[in-house]
């Protein structure tokens, strides 16, 4: 009697396919279909289905799919144990009714639940199975003709699959996951042409769940190949998608459990970005809405990190071991595994070495009996760490090798790279065979640096540059220290100021004149030559870039190049080919040009040498604190607000005695700055090169932490000390007051890297002076900066000679009406710029548009909130960004630029430098003249007009044959007269922040 299924349509009389001779069940008993059929049952074995009735079949496959059903249940709920025995049952279920279909269902979902738990050896052996038996049962079903069986089996296909899917990304077989992806896709496509009339509902995916979990594993994939911008955007799409969905009844379960998966990736993503903050409030939000079950239990194991490096490490500790019992209670031994290993880094982290290894230990085992080998490698990195903290070199060298081996087979270059760093680590902390770390961790380094650059976010390249990049070459600098390779360490340093330009969409994106477009991601293209290391929101069309290949000089390529090919062969390092950029400019005739580049990698280092002999490097550490001595005084101050401090109080606190009110108080700070950040070769070097009678060039590239140092105010000391000095004993290094101003010119030195246009054509000057802002009083924070100017003001007279030689833009009949305009927004800049001008002088506030990881800087025009840009309103202003001239349709800048307002030079101190400085320099203009500090305006000194002063130096200056001669010589003056009379309207607070960014004789850089 055949029961249970429909009849087939072939006679078994034909030989079975070689597939379906060792089995002994596939889908049809064939001795019962050989009934069926009125032929000899003989030949073919007999199974307990064939004695069944019609109504004792159809009560075991009710049975089955209740015990389905209880199975799913225990499964959702993380009793592992208890899902193990009902689908253990089913599949004795499935036996006696000889339903391929249901063992298969069964031990698919079984999959699932062994991967869920952390046991991926089981896990795949059943996935392995499900699909082995799919090919027998396929067979049969060809044999037999009974095609509508395939949708009994192919569900259980599609959830085997999945389970390998997530195994091959862990396992970094990146490659593969996507081709199971694909074949997912596929067949879901071609189930969907096929229709209900074939397939029930669950496999025809009616309202895009299941497309929905493929993205998700789409998004686990982008994750392990390193692509976390795509992961980053794709998930925001998929939690949006699921949103709109989470209502439907029949899906609602489903639903639900995707949104928690997609968020605990979105945590993940988040986490290695940077977006702390956010990644805590997606484990804070899935911790609340699971709570008592596993996936809380998850969600509090990661918090507990922030709450351990937060100060409570008991409390962290205690939360980790009541999550740990939890997810035992449920039989999750991958968790547990986690969670021990969790436990023992924090352990290791306060120094505990003998309980971190065995929490380490301990996840091991399980990772051993589960065959998890991405844990594994996770097992020897840990216990590599515990023996280098005992100084056991040899079981810490035993650990890493295999470690390292481990990652090698996995093809997984983020492993690689980890583990070749430990690897690295311990050898540097061994002391011996310094050359054979340096070969290890000279292309490692390089390559880390390199990936930053294929985050589209800059809160994701921030947290790179800190959790990967940054500590990889803080300890080569230290390393090439200790080796005496200084021209490695210089090439360092040269590469870090060089970094990169912004590319984008291949046109401009916003009409300053029109609405505000949808500014979308777009891919990453070549057309939009924007500032060296800028940050803007992630939503911008702008990618950075890495820096293009480098030259050191005329006679001499990188040494660098052969380590960068290295590395991309090691790490999979993705790399373009560019032109070839020259990292020096071109020397000054007449005058010796000095080169200093200073970078930050834990301390900070210099190399500097001269235009006339690049081959002859200096390379010298600066301790990290005496970094921070200068930083503190020059902070104290500086007239740039503290947090929470008003303009106001800043403005006092910097003319006080003790800062920029009296000479002495100066004079100490300018003496600190210059032992502590000046060496002493460099300063004999540039005396000798002022006694020839001509004032030798010092073109300086800051790093981020010296980025408000006042270089021409430095002064200069006649010996060292051979030990550490107190405050008052500084005076003891020095015979005068000789000055960086008195013997040199000093300017700064642009990335090397970044591309820019030629400038405008030569034409009538352009003046933004003191733009009105809308919403804003004249006195309040963003109010007047150039106070009331009447016809008889010096700045007023200067402006009046100005058009009595010429035009100027925007047209005006006398010069009073230059200043205080309320048409001088965006529109009317991109209107003045798009004709001839020789040069383009703003004078109003600047100010950071900023967020915890990025920040850009932005001028504040007469912008109503209405107009086009990328920052937020403030009230019915919106300010002109960096972005906004980038991705404007602003074709050049002219030569000369003057952007006088607060820190307007601040590129330099954000950690990604992207500003209105480097955007102009970019844009075209050669020289842009800014300030290093917030500028008091002249309402600080009653009865004088600094601001003023400064102003008309800055365009007579720029009006001139030779900018940076004229405003370093105009310093000197202020500079003499500051010592002679040091009173508060003479105060280098107005002056010495002046300086000028020259990229004029550079431009052998991307000329676009």
């Amino acid at each position: 009697m055949l029961v249970g299924m429909p009849p087939p349509r072939n006679r078994p009389d034909r030989p079975l396919p070689p597939e379906l001779g060792p089995a002994t069940s596939h889908g049809y008993n064939c001795r019962c279909v050989a009934r069926h059929f009125g032929l000899d049952p003989a030949p073919y074995g007999e199974l307990p289905a064939c004695s069944l009735s019609e109504r004792q079949y159809r009560k075991l496959l009710v049975d089955a799919a209740k015990l389905q059903d209880k199975a799913k249940r225990l499964a959702a709920a993380r009793d592992v144990a208890g899902a193990h025995r009902t689908y253990g049952k089913m599949r004795e279920i499935a036996q006696r009714l000889d339903r391929t279909d249901l063992d298969l269902a069964a031990v698919s979902d079984l999959a699932t639940v062994c991967y869920s738990a952390g046991d991926l050896r089981n896990a795949r052996q059943c996935a392995e199975a499900v699909l082995q038996a799919f090919k027998v049962s396929t067979a049969a079903i060809v044999h037999f003709g009974q095609f509508a069986e395939i949708r009994m089996i192919e569900g259980s296909r599609e959830v085997a699959e999945r389970v390998l899917i997530s195994l091959c990304t862990e396992e970094g077989d990146v490659a593969k996951a996507r081709e199971l992806i694909a074949g997912q896709r596929r067949r879901a496509a071609l189930r969907k042409e096929e229709g209900p009339g074939q397939y029930p509902p669950e496999l025809l995916d009616v309202y895009g769940a299941d497309e929905l979990e493929l993205r998700i594993f789409d998004v686990r994939v982008q994750i392990a190949a390193g692509d976390m911008a795509g992961a980053r955007a794709a998930i925001e799409e998929i939690l949006t998608a699921l949103d709109a969905i989470a209502e439907i009844d029949e899906i609602r379960g489903q639903v639900a459990a995707l949104q928690a998966m997609a968020r605990a990736e979105r945590a993940r993503v988040r986490q290695a970005g940077g977006e702390d903050a956010d990644a805590r409030a997606d484990l804070l939000r899935l911790s609340a809405q699971h709570e008592g079950r596993p996936l809380a239990a998850r969600a509090s194991i990661e918090l507990a990190a922030d709450r351990a490096f937060g100060g409570d490490l008991p409390g962290a500790v205690a939360a980790i071991v009541a999550a740990r019992d939890e997810l035992a209670d449920a039989g999750l031994n991958g968790d547990v595994a986690e969670a021990s290993h969790a436990l023992g880094t924090l352990l290791l982290y306060a120094g505990d070495v003998a309980q971190a290894r065995d929490q380490f230990e301990h996840a091991g085992k399980i990772w051993t009996a589960n065959a998890d080998v991405p844990g594994l490698r996770r097992l020897d990195v840990a216990l590599a760490r515990c023996a280098m903290a005992e100084g056991n070199w040899a079981t810490a060298g035993e650990h890493v090798a295999r470690a390292r081996e481990s990652a090698r087979t996995s093809g997984d270059w983020s492993d690689r790279l980890h583990t070749d760093f430990v690897a690295a680590t311990i050898g540097f902390a061994h002391g011996e065979d310094l050359r054979a770390v340096l070969d290890l961790l000279l292309p490692l380094a390089l390559a880390a640096a390199e990936y930053r650059f294929e985050f589209t976010s800059p809160q994701a390249r921030t947290a790179w540059a800190r959790d990967v990049a940054g500590p990889a070459t803080e300890m080569l600098m230290a390393l090439l220290a200790q080796l005496q390779e200084p021209r490695l360490a210089a090439e360092l340093i040269e590469r870090t100021c060089a970094v990169g330009a912004y590319t984008g969409v291949e046109g401009r994106s916003l009409d300053l004149t029109g609405s505000l477009p949808s500014l979308e991601m777009a891919p990453v293209a070549e057309g939009l030559p924007l500032a060296a290391l800028g940050s803007v929101t992630s939503s911008l069309p702008l990618r950075l870039a890495p820096p293009p290949a480098l030259r050191w000089s005329p006679s001499s390529p990188m040494e660098l190049d052969p380590w960068l090919r290295l590395a991309a062969e090691r790490y999979q390092l993705p790399r373009t080919v560019t032109e070839t950029v020259e990292t020096w400019p071109s020397a000054k005739p007449g005058r010796e040009t000095f080169l200093l580049r200073y970078a930050d990698a834990g301390h900070t280092f210099l190399t500097w040498r001269t235009a006339e002999d690049l081959d002859t490097v200096h390379t010298h550490p600066i301790e990290f604190a005496l970094v921070g001595t200068a930083r503190q005084f020059l902070d104290a101050a500086s007239p740039t607000p503290r947090e929470g401090e008003s303009a106001a109080d800043a403005v006092r606190r910097s003319l006080s005695a003790d800062a920029f009110g009296s000479f002495e108080g100066e004079q100490r700070l300018a003496r600190v700055l210059a032992l502590n950040l000046l060496p002493a070769d460099l300063v004999e070097r540039l005396r000798r090169a002022a006694d020839g009678g001509t004032r030798p060039l010092l073109r300086i590239q800051p790093s981020p932490s010296l980025a408000g140092v006042p270089w021409g105010l430095l002064a200069l000391p006649d010996r060292r000390a051979d030990h550490v000095l107190e405050i008052d004993e500084i005076g003891g290094c020095f015979d005068s007051d000789e000055r960086v101003l008195d013997v040199a010119d000093v300017s700064l030195l642009a990335p090397a890297a970044i591309p820019r246009r030629p400038p405008a054509a030569d034409g009538p000057p352009v003046y933004l002076l003191d733009p009105r802002i809308p919403g804003q009083s004249a006195f309040g924070e963003l109010g007047s900066v150039l106070g009331k100017q009447d016809p008889a003001s010096p700045l007023i007279r200067h402006l009046d000679e100005r058009l009595a030689d010429g035009p100027v833009l925007p047209a005006a009949a006398r010069g009073l009406d230059l200043v205080r305009r309320t048409d001088t927004d965006r529109r009317l800049l991109a209107e003045l710029l798009a004709g001839p001008c020789s040069r383009l002088v703003f004078v109003g506030h600047v100010s950071r548009v900023r967020d915890e990881y990025g920040a850009q800087t932005a001028l504040h025009l007469s912008c109503s909130a209405d107009l086009p840009g990328t920052a937020a309103p403030i009230g019915t202003h919106r300010p002109f960004t960096a972005a906004d001239l980038a991705l404007s349709e602003m074709d050049s800048m002219p030569a000369r630029v003057a952007l006088i307002g607060c820190a307007s030079a601040g590129d330099f101190g954000l950690a990604e430098p992207f500003g209105v400085l480097l955007a102009a320099v970019a844009a075209g203009a050669g020289l842009v003249a800014a300030t290093v500090w917030a500028l008091p305006t002249s309402a600080a000194v009653p009865g004088s007009d600094p601001m003023s002063e400064l102003v008309i130096a800055v365009d007579t200056a720029l009006a001139g044959d030779d900018p940076v001669t004229e405003l370093c010589a105009w310093q000197r003056s202020r500079l003499g007269r500051w010592r002679e009379k040091p009173e508060p309207a003479a105060s280098p607070v107005f002056w010495a922040p002046l300086t000028c960014l020259d990229a004029t004789d550079d431009g052998k850089t991307w000329v676009r």
